[in-house]
């Protein structure tokens, strides 16, 4: 195929739109991307979009692409997420093997060059109706090692559930940004025994927490022992995918208890505060995802707040070697 192998650039965005509104049609994601939603993205200060991007166009239409993304995580690995398309009336040619080829040789060059000295690993991310991609990876080595599921509950005609208050000695407080580094940290440490995560700069935070046209400060909540932050949930809304869907959807995008004070409900507080202000905000749907293998049991907890399964993804790896 006469195909052009090149780095993503900012001209890409609007048929990065288009291909990523295509996928979603099969993939099911539960997705959606504006061209606006994707140059946010595409601003990432981490990202190196000319060493660490491919497009593949046939001649000025995208029909596929790759990026990479990495962290260290919190168990002394050097992770490269990656995340990858290709068009559904381009896939069955050849293009995604030679895409997941490049994937992982660039993620060895930046384990490499960057952290030798930790085990490395490549990762990429397969949702339950892609058959053919899960195929793909696992004939390629990798390994299948979390599932995330992603959840919803109904707000606008579901079941109402009462509200719930802290302990004595703490408040329940919205978000205010004079305590945004400090959730920053509280989000840190929180994380820490999860699954896959790392510690969040404050260049990151702003990027994909606090700082985005996604963020809903007036449904994000604090839980405060005097003023120290213990508690967090933050929201987020992608009117993408109320263009798409026709229903209003507010995702609890972060919720996160510092271990101290795990095991006083404090998600419970935050998650009932949250459903029902959103339901006077005018949501119709709430929206969550959660690591199947969870350490807290945030899975029972969204469970008992009347989330259920709504799609599945799951997340597939393989070991980087260093060369010496």
């Amino acid at each position: 195929m006469d195909l052009l192998w090149r780095p993503m650039t900012a001209s890409d965005i609007p048929g990065w739109a288009a291909l990523l509104a295509a996928s979603e049609r099969v993939d099911e994601l539960g997705e959606n991307y504006s061209e606006d939603d994707l140059r946010e993205e595409w601003a990432n200060p981490e990202l190196n979009s000319e060493r660490d991007t491919i497009a593949v166009l046939d001649a000025d239409t995208l029909v596929a692409y790759s990026l990479l993304h990495k962290r260290v995580t919190p168990d002394g690995k050097y992770r490269v997420p990656s995340e990858s398309t290709v068009h559904p009336d381009w896939r069955g040619r050849g293009i995604g093997t030679e895409l997941l080829a490049w994937t992982e040789r660039r993620a060895a060059e930046i384990h490499q060059a960057e952290r030798p000295d930790l085990p490395g690993e490549v990762s990429i991310a397969c949702s339950e109706h892609n058959s053919a991609l899960r195929a793909l990876v696992d004939a390629a080595g990798f390994v299948p090692q979390r599932w995330f599921f992603e959840m919803e509950r109904a707000i606008a005609g579901g079941s109402d559930l009462p509200r719930q208050q802290p302990r004595e000695g703490l408040r329940l407080v919205p978000y205010d940004a004079r305590y945004d580094d400090a959730v920053r940290l509280a989000h840190n440490e929180a994380f820490l025994d999860h699954w896959g995560s790392s510690e969040v700069e404050p260049s990151s935070w702003r990027q994909w927490y606090t700082g985005n046209s996604w963020f809903r400060p007036a449904l994000s909540y604090l839980v405060l022992d005097g003023e120290e932050v213990v508690g967090y949930l933050l929201s987020k809304e992608f009117e993408a995918d109320t263009a798409v869907t026709g229903v209003r959807e507010i995702r609890y995008d972060t919720i996160g208890v510092r271990r101290a004070w795990r095991g006083n409900s404090l998600a419970t507080v935050m998650i009932t505060r949250a459903l029902a202000d959103s339901r006077e905000a005018g949501f119709a749907r709430a929206a969550l995802s959660v690591d199947a293998n969870n350490p807290t049991g945030a899975l029972g907890i969204y469970q008992r707040c009347g989330f259920e399964l709504a799609r599945r993804r799951s997340v597939h790896a393989r070991v980087l070697s260093v060369t010496n």
